[in-house]
């Protein structure tokens, strides 16, 4: 009997292991600041799906001015590379402004993704605020892998 039970629950905690995700699942709500000045892209990150800092370049699709000149609309795609060695990703971004604010809103979704972010999905919302190096973005929104 005790045998039995044994063998059961050997049996048993190995299915678990196919069923419960392993520790290098993740997802949560996360943060990525990221600076954009003259001297290069950086980024930092919070919430533990992705790694804590890297380095991101843009590449920039479109740009649209709307109505008298007073607005206008811009669509990029970001590349950020995790400084430990992790992997990157990249997302895209959909935004506008309005011409003197000193913010611009949008919102962001990832795209792909390579290494640890392979599987990288989600997005949310950002705010842009235009400092005199140039621009902070804040991404705010929930991502898992």
């Amino acid at each position: 009997m005790v045998r039995r039970f044994g063998t059961v629950a050997g049996i048993a905690s190995a299915l678990l292991l196919l069923v419960v995700p392993t520790a290098s699942a993740a997802s949560g709500a996360t943060t990525i600041t990221l600076n954009s000045f003259s001297s290069g892209e950086t980024f930092t990150a919070t919430g533990g799906v992705i790694c804590p800092s890297g380095t991101a370049t843009t590449d920039f699709h479109k740009f649209a001015g709307g109505g008298a000149g007073v607005a206008g609309s811009f669509h990029l795609t970001k590349t950020l590379v995790c400084t430990d060695g992790s992997g990157s990703f990249t997302i895209e971004v959909n935004a506008a402004t309005v011409f003197g604010s000193p913010t611009d809103q949008g919102g962001w979704a990832v795209l792909s993704g390579d290494g640890r972010y392979a599987t990288l999905s989600g997005g949310g919302n950002l705010v842009g605020t235009y400092v005199p190096e140039g621009i902070v973005d804040v991404y705010t929104g929930w991502l898992s892998r």
